[in-house]
């Protein structure tokens, strides 16, 4: 039997609905007909048999629905004032890759005074700032203060009347399997809910910032829910939903309780103040363990940048970070999150092994400079491939005899990289014939004009050593 379907109208969008649906709901409400329930000669059923549906389901459905009713006109719309798309700021680079960006977003509001929380990303840095309150009423806003590391940004607007808050809750009480509600804006469709469990928490991405370990939830995340709340049942905001895996039931929440650690910092500053050692750090493999005569735990520093506090405390290249202010240091995360919000001229002690010996030393944390203002850039190249930083488990997977260095994880088909000859499992050496170990040095080695627009690979596929020159999308 060939298909049909139809195309229905619903609040001025398009929505297609496959007759097989539609003719199985009428068939069902035909058979469940009878002729003391009928109405609609025949057509449907109403009022069904209640009494053989559990009390407790009952009672849970309208707890949720009256949950949501009282949460909802602490939600906003958070827009942007004659947006250019070209101006629009990215979020900080995701491995799901870039989401659509929803001209409206979400945030919702911390302080009856109208002091509302959304993500960086759905600001633009020189458009002007509109909320929508749940009753239509629209005020403009002014960024109190934002931060691209964390994507948080916090708003204020000047209500004319007090507005409800939400509670926060506390995120590290959170249990994986536990009941949350996100509500938002998705697709710019006003204040929607959507519920689902939690899936996992501290869930990292590889090469992502130090503090992206998200909450992650099967409830529906979109474009357009950014910055609105992921709620218990209890009404409490234990995260604020930032990201979503395309295509698939999978979203992503910064926890509350980061955001409450760095929300009267951005009220004060405008800004998170982060803490600075001035040294490069890399993960301590086993391998690099044994040449430098240590356990398997801590951080190993490749570079001590001149002038600044690591050096003044006298931290050298080679030497392992064990310890820093009375706390253990597993791994170059855990040591980033530890002096990041170490507060700016506390004087911290550094335990560290310096060639097998245990030595201690005192320094005194500085602040992370402000990134310099960017220099013109070429436009940008698609390649069409994932590199990634090589650890333990992609040696594994590629069944590579190294650990460290840049490994091609991704090859997207028919793109640049792939007809170039570029392979997942490719060690990347080279590019543009400047030696890469991180993927900081692969991206600014990436573009060099001198060579006619093409990028230059020296890569090792096994044992043997191959260029690989490939030209760009731009």
């Amino acid at each position: 039997m060939r298909s049909v379907g139809w195309r229905i109208r619903f609040g001025g969008r398009k929505i297609s609905v496959a007759s097989g649906v539609l003719v199985s709901c009428l068939l069902l409400a035909w058979s469940g007909s009878s002729p003391a329930g009928a109405v609609g000669d025949g057509l449907w059923t109403e009022n069904g048999p209640a009494e053989n549906v559990p009390t407790e389901l009952l009672q849970l459905s309208d707890a949720l629905s009256k949950l949501a009713e009282r949460l909802r006109p602490a939600v906003v719309q958070v827009g942007v004032v004659e947006n250019r798309d070209s101006d629009r700021e990215q979020s900080p680079e995701r491995p799901f890759g870039p989401e659509e960006r929803p001209r409206v977003g979400s945030g919702f509001i911390i302080h009856p005074d109208g002091y509302i929380v959304t993500n960086h990303h759905v600001l633009v840095r020189s458009a002007q700032i509109e909320v929508e309150l749940f009753g239509g009423e629209k005020l403009m806003a002014t960024v109190v203060g934002r931060d691209a590391r964390t994507d948080l940004a916090l708003l204020k607007i000047d209500p004319p009347r007090p507005l409800t808050a939400l509670p926060l809750g506390d995120s590290d009480a959170l249990k994986v399997g536990e009941l949350v509600l996100a509500i938002g804006n998705p697709f710019g469709l006003d204040y929607s809910v959507t519920m689902g469990v939690v899936s996992r928490k501290g869930r990292a991405f590889g090469a992502g910032g130090p503090y992206d370990e998200y909450i992650q939830t099967d409830a529906a995340i979109n474009p357009g829910n950014s910055g609105g709340p992921l709620l218990n049942l209890r009404g409490e905001v234990i995260g604020i939903n930032t990201a979503t895996v395309p295509g698939r039931h999978v979203g992503f929440a910064i926890p509350i309780n980061l955001a409450k650690t760095l929300l009267p910092e951005l009220k004060q500053f405008g800004k998170i103040r982060w803490g600075f050692l001035g040294v490069s750090i890399q993960e301590l493999t086993p391998a690099l363990a044994r040449a430098f005569g240590v356990e398997k735990k801590g951080v190993l520093v490749n570079q001590v940048i001149a002038g600044q506090p690591a050096e003044r405390a006298g931290l050298k290249a080679g030497d392992v970070i064990v310890g820093f202010d009375g706390m253990t240091v597993e791994d170059v995360r855990d040591l980033q999150r530890k002096v990041g919000r170490t507060a700016i001229g506390t004087t911290a002690l550094v335990k560290l092994m310096r060639k097998g010996n245990p030595e201690e030393l005192t320094v005194r944390v500085g602040q992370l400079p402000e990134p310099s203002a960017p220099t013109p850039e070429r436009p940008k190249k698609e390649l069409g491939l994932t590199v990634e930083a090589l650890d333990q488990e992609k040696a594994k997977k590629f069944k590579l005899k190294e650990d460290e260095g840049l490994v091609v994880t991704e090859v997207a088909k028919d793109s640049p990289a792939a007809r170039a000859g570029l392979q997942p499992g490719d060690l990347i050496k080279e590019v543009n014939q400047q030696p890469v170990s991180s993927l900081e040095e692969y991206s600014r080695s990436l573009g060099s004009p001198s060579n006619g627009g093409i990028d230059l690979f020296l890569v090792k596929r096994g044992p043997a050593f191959l260029y690989v020159a490939v030209r760009p999308k731009t």
